[in-house]
């Protein structure tokens, strides 16, 4: 069902039960509760961006929800991500997300994609993405971090590509990247990286890899 660019304030309620995907992006939905989509029990992929929303209520369970887009909107902070066990993928990119609780995607545990690419993020706590064993694709750029906790990485056991790009990351910790782990792809253009000695780990792990 698409209903990109109408205007819309609030959910319509007469949406087709057998409703799957789900395009509300664009409209001016500022605040939204998941209840909204509750009789929606076929739902899978949900579209919410461009809308100005600015909070985003869960706790009642959409059990079939796997994607879920909140990118380009006005979000402060993560919203809990009770209620949604078959997510696998999670967009919040453009929002003002200035920080992560330690363990904020331990919900999630199916997610696959994280995109979390040009919010206000200075620093991460070492528990971030704890329990994200299934996680192949992480978006951390076009933030302010400044430094990343060593141990950050240690639970992506399948991450493929990671995205550092576009931060302001002048060196990263000793054994940042988890041991014997293969990447596909790591991104880490337009950082300000500080050519001493402490940049000696990232070089030899470049060569290496």
């Amino acid at each position: 069902v698409n209903c990109t660019g109408q205007g819309l304030s609030a959910v319509p309620p007469d949406l087709p039960a057998d409703t799957g995907i789900l395009l509300l992006s664009a409209n001016r939905l500022a605040s939204l509760s998941t209840a909204a989509f509750l009789p929606l029990t076929q739902l899978q992929d949900l579209d919410l961006a461009d809308n100005g929303l600015a909070a985003l209520h869960t706790g009642l369970p959409l059990p079939s929800l796997r994607e879920l887009i909140l990118s380009r909107n006005m979000l402060g902070a993560l919203p809990a991500l009770q209620g949604l066990p078959a997510l696998t993928h999670l967009a919040v990119a453009h929002n003002s997300l200035a920080t992560l609780a330690p363990g904020a995607f331990r919900a999630v545990t199916r997610l696959q994609d994280l995109d979390l690419r040009g919010n206000r993020l200075q620093t991460l706590p070492q528990e971030a993405f704890a329990g994200l064993r299934a996680l192949k694709y992480l978006d951390l750029s076009d933030n302010l971090l400044e430094e990343l906790p060593k141990e950050l990485l240690q639970d992506l056991q399948k991450l493929e590509t990671l995205w550092l790009s576009g931060n302001r990351l002048r060196t990263l910790p000793t054994n940042f990247f988890p041991e014997g782990h293969l990447f596909a792809y790591v991104f880490l253009t337009e950082n300000p990286w500080h050519c001493d000695c402490n940049l000696r780990y990232l070089r030899a792990w470049i060569w290496q890899n």
